[in-house]
């Protein structure tokens, strides 16, 4: 009988570090996976900003959802359809592709289509200013996008133009479609991000 017990005890030991293990590797590779998924933003915004005399693609919204809609501004799949070779048709449809595996299981049960997967940075500070670098839509008149070439050599903590989204994250705490987004960092205290320059990190959280 002790025998048994001892055996049992092992074999319950292997079977947590398999799972450790596991979800580790799993971690990982959704880490891997919303990297690439942001490094293909940065590069289409990239691409968009060199044939449009280095402006960015705006006006945009600072929460951006990955449905597909040709009626509707604002909207990052829209703006940069030609370089993701997203399909510009209609009616409105959800592009999967561009949504990240952990955002998904965590919004797991979620409409998609009214989830504000990326954050874009609305606020960087240049010459005691507060600028928008990819415009406004609510302004009045209409606030154009900057260049891309003033923003590449911000300081660190605001060189970033579009992260993961969450209830967590400082531009959502208020936002009015804060329950539209995960209620923490999908990546267990780190967002991915990309910065102007086109680069891609997992950064951890401030909250």
């Amino acid at each position: 009988m002790l025998e048994l017990l001892a055996v049992l005890a092992i074999v319950a030991a292997l079977a947590t570090m398999g799972l450790g293990a596991g979800a580790r590797t799993m971690a990982k590779a959704n880490q891997a996976d919303s990297v690439a998924r942001l490094r293909t933003l940065g590069h289409a915004i990239h691409l968009s900003a060199g044939e449009h005399d280095q402006l960015l693609p705006g006006p945009l919204w600072p929460g951006q959802v990955m449905q597909f809609d040709v009626a509707r501004d604002g909207r990052l799949v829209r703006d940069l359809a030609e370089y993701l070779n997203i399909e510009s048709k209609s009616p409105p449809y959800l592009v999967e592709r561009m949504i990240p595996r952990a955002y998904r299981q965590a919004m797991r049960g979620t409409k998609m289509e009214d989830a504000r997967i990326y954050i874009m940075n609305t606020g960087v500070v240049m010459n005691a200013q507060t600028n928008q670098p990819f415009g406004s839509l609510t302004s009045s008149p209409i606030l154009a996008p900057m260049k891309l070439g003033a923003l590449t050599a911000l300081p660190a903590e605001e060189n970033w133009m579009a992260c993961e989204a969450d209830q967590l994250h400082p531009y959502v705490v208020t936002a009015p479609w804060k329950a539209n987004t995960p209620a923490r960092p999908v990546h267990d205290g780190r967002r991915a991000l990309v910065r102007f320059d086109g680069s891609v990190d997992l950064e951890k959280t401030t909250p």
